[in-house]
C-alpha cells in the first residue's frame, strides 16, 4: 500500500503523517480550504447525503494512485458520505483497502452515530463481496489503550502515530526477506482486519479493534540482529506463541534497532455485527 487517500479531518489527518515517508503518493479530500501539496477541496455541505449527491469528479486528480491504494475515513464525518462515489473514480486503476476509524461511538450525536453504524457496515459488506481487497479497522478508545493514556493536548497526533508507523513498518515487513517464516497468502475469505502490537516475553497483546471470530493471526517480529545471533530460545518462543492461535503464522526479520518489535494483523471472514461502545 503506498498510495494513500484519506477524506475528511481523520482521514486527512493520518493520510498526512504518511508524508513523512518518501515512499508514500498521498492526496487528501475535505472541504476546509487549503493550499497544501495533493490536497482537493469539497464544498461544504450539511449532510451526507448532499456530500454523496454534490461529490466532484475527482478521477484525473486521482490518476496518480493507480495500484495498491489505502483509503483513510471514519464515518462519523458527515464528508463519508461521499466515501462510495470517490472510491467508484478510482476502482478501475487501483486495489482498494479501507482503513476505517471507529470514533468513541457513544460520544456521538445522533445524526453522526447513524453514520457511522452505516458506513461502518456498509465497508464491511463490500469488503466480504471482494470489492475492497481489505478492510482493516482501528478504534480511537483502543489505541488509546495501547499508548497507555493519551493528553488532550496532541491526543490525535499520537493515535495517528501509532497507526501509521503500525502500517508503515508491515508495509516494509512484506517487502523484506525474512530470517524465518510460515507466513503465506491470506485466505481470499478473510478481508476484515484489524492491527495490534505484542511483547513476546510479557506474553501480551494489544489489539486496535476487538475483532470477532478471528480466522487468522500474522505475526511480524522485528528483532535486533544481535539477538538473533544470540538467543538460541527465540525462536522456540515464536513458535510457541504462534502454533497457539487462529491461522498463526509469523515472520522474523533482522533489524538494526536495540529493541525488538513485535507487529501483528489479525483477520475474519465475519462482520462484525456487535456495536462496541454503543
Amino acid at each position: 500500500m503506498d498510495k494513500i487517500l484519506g477524506l475528511g479531518k481523520a482521514g486527512c489527518n493520518i493520510a498526512r503523517a504518511f508524508e513523512k515517508y518518501s515512499q508514500y503518493t498521498v492526496v487528501k479530500i475535505d472541504s476546509e480550504p487549503s493550499m497544501e501539496k495533493g490536497y482537493l477541496q469539497m464544498r461544504p455541505q450539511k449532510t451526507p447525503e448532499l456530500y454523496e449527491e454534490k461529490c466532484p469528479d475527482f478521477s484525473s486528480h486521482l490518476s496518480s494512485l493507480s495500484g495498491d491504494l489505502l483509503f483513510i475515513v471514519s464515518g462519523a464525518s458527515i464528508i463519508s458520505g461521499a466515501a462510495l462515489k470517490i472510491l467508484s473514480q478510482v476502482k478501475d486503476f487501483c486495489d482498494i483497502s479501507v482503513l476505517y476509524i471507529r470514533p468513541d461511538v457513544e460520544l456521538l450525536g445522533d445524526l453522526k452515530k447513524k453514520q457511522e453504524r452505516m458506513v461502518f457496515h456498509v465497508f464491511q459488506e463490500y469488503a466480504r463481496s471482494g470489492l475492497l481487497k481489505q478492510m482493516y479497522i482501528v478504534e480511537n478508545s483502543r489505541l488509546e489503550q495501547v499508548i497507555g493514556g493519551v493528553p488532550v493536548i496532541g491526543y490525535f497526533e499520537k493515535l495517528n502515530s501509532l497507526i501509521v508507523s503500525t502500517i508503515h513498518m508491515i508495509n516494509i515487513f512484506n517487502h523484506s526477506d525474512p530470517i524465518n517464516s510460515t507466513l503465506s497468502d491470506s485466505k481470499e475469505t478473510c478481508r476484515i482486519s484489524t492491527f495490534g502490537i505484542a511483547d513476546l516475553e510479557k506474553n501480551e497483546e494489544k489489539s486496535f479493534f476487538e475483532l470477532d471470530n478471528i480466522d487468522e493471526k500474522r505475526y511480524y517480529y522485528a528483532i535486533p540482529e544481535g539477538k538473533l545471533k544470540t538467543d538460541s530460545t527465540l525462536l522456540n518462543k515464536v513458535k510457541e506463541k504462534v502454533i497457539n492461535e487462529p491461522g498463526g503464522s509469523y515472520g522474523i526479520y533482522s533489524t538494526s534497532y536495540a529493541e525488538e518489535y513485535i507487529y501483528y494483523i489479525a483477520r475474519t471472514s465475519a462482520v462484525q455485527e456487535k456495536l462496541k461502545n454503543t
